[in-house]
């Protein structure tokens, strides 16, 4: 019987104490509203609060306290008998998104928070963000140098905007005008996809990329202009700074030269130059494999290697070929190239061989297999020093 009776004064007191609680309450309100726009909904009953003590003939009157409880204003709304929350100014949800008061009992003559007599409700009050601010971009324009065998579908670069509202309206999507061929901008993440070739091209392309939220009204940010310069590789100055300066020979007379292409390339694409020559009327034949077998044609009088078939890395991930240089007054040189066919990643720098009269020259230590018109399957010489002649 003790059991019970201390069990059931126990839960007494408890519900007292619950009782007791200051009540809370909850409303929301849009960043920018004009001045005296009603906190949406939060309405507090008068009986809540106490009424016995307060009322608008007692002494007593309802009073906000809090940080920047100045942003706000109460009133009574007599005939509902509910006391609700009115702005007193242009509240901005970046400045601040939350408020918490307290709505207490005061005497008409306090001028303080300490003379506060009770505190009778506490309160929160949401600031939602509406779509005041346009996306930006940190820069408003890049130059990109681009080598021209990059492999398809590879990233080049990623832009990204900013938008200080939430939600929604700082959920962004990304474009590109005017559309091209070459570049693609993926909506959600602003990567810039290269999704055609651009091997050969020699003018840069140019496109803008804008940013837009999904908020309403819907705001766009302003262009941010995308200029990307095809490389061919190495550039032609380059190389032939490096030819005038000093010459290379080749190093080890076993290792081809090697090409890292994607298998995504088009047909008709240009994956390398076989120039410049210092050959007057130089001529470039594909000796190995034949035609009929190989993915790969070479230009006779440009010396471009030209993809002539849909190349495939499951079944074929690797070409060699071999090409003749010829100058047609002297003799030739038997050029051994391995193309390997690659997914998604980024192409290897292309190697560079240049041929000069009484030596051989390779950009990066790429090795030639050379021979001569006198019995070529057992004469392949490695050129150790420009001494050496084709």
């Amino acid at each position: 019987i003790w059991t019970i009776v201390l069990a059931y004064c126990v839960a007494f007191v408890l519900g007292n104490k619950t009782d007791e609680r200051i009540p809370f309450f909850h409303g929301h309100v849009f960043e920018n509203s004009p001045l005296g726009s009603k906190v949406n909904g939060l309405s507090i009953p008068v009986k809540r609060i106490d009424p016995q003590r307060w009322s608008s003939k007692s002494d007593m009157h309802l009073k906000l306290q809090g940080d920047r409880s100045e942003d706000f204003h109460v009133f009574a709304h007599h005939r509902r008998g509910h006391i609700l929350l009115k702005t007193s100014n242009v509240l901005d949800r970046e400045e601040r998104s939350e408020y918490y008061l307290s709505l207490a009992l005061c005497c008409r003559s306090c001028a303080s928070a300490e003379r506060v007599v009770a505190e009778v409700a506490s309160i929160k009050v949401d600031v939602l963000d509406t779509n005041d601010h346009e996306p930006t971009f940190r820069h408003s324009d890049v130059k990109i140098t681009l080598d021209d065998a990059t492999a398809l579908r590879s990233v080049v670069y990623t832009v990204k905007a900013e938008d200080v509202d939430s939600g929604k309206n700082a959920e962004l999507i990304y474009y590109a005008l005017p559309k091209n061929g070459s570049f693609y901008v993926v909506p959600k993440t602003g990567d810039i996809l290269l999704v055609d070739s651009i091997l050969g091209l020699a003018q840069p392309i140019k496109f803008s990329v804008f940013a837009r939220d999904h908020g309403w009204p819907v705001r766009t940010s302003h262009n941010m202009d995308i200029e990307i310069s095809p490389r061919q590789w190495p550039a032609l100055s380059q190389l032939d700074n490096g030819l005038s300066r000093k010459s290379r020979s080749v190093m080890e007379p076993d290792k081809p030269i090697k090409v890292t292409v994607s298998e995504d390339a088009s047909i008709g694409s240009v994956i390398m130059n076989l120039h410049p020559v210092r050959f007057q009327s130089a001529s470039f034949e594909l000796t190995l494999p034949d035609a009929d077998n190989s993915p790969v044609t070479v230009s006779r009088d440009s010396g471009d290697l030209v993809i002539s078939r849909r190349l495939d890395r499951e079944t074929r991930p690797l070409v060699e070929i071999t090409v003749k240089v010829q100058d047609k007054r002297e003799a030739f040189c038997m050029l051994d190239l391995r193309l390997c066919s690659h997914c998604f990643f980024l192409c290897d720098h292309v190697p560079t061989v240049a041929y000069v009269p009484g030596s051989v020259n390779v950009v990066q230590s790429a090795s030639v297999k050379l021979s001569t018109n006198n019995n070529e399957a057992e004469h392949l010489a490695l050129i150790k020093n420009e001494k050496n002649v084709c």
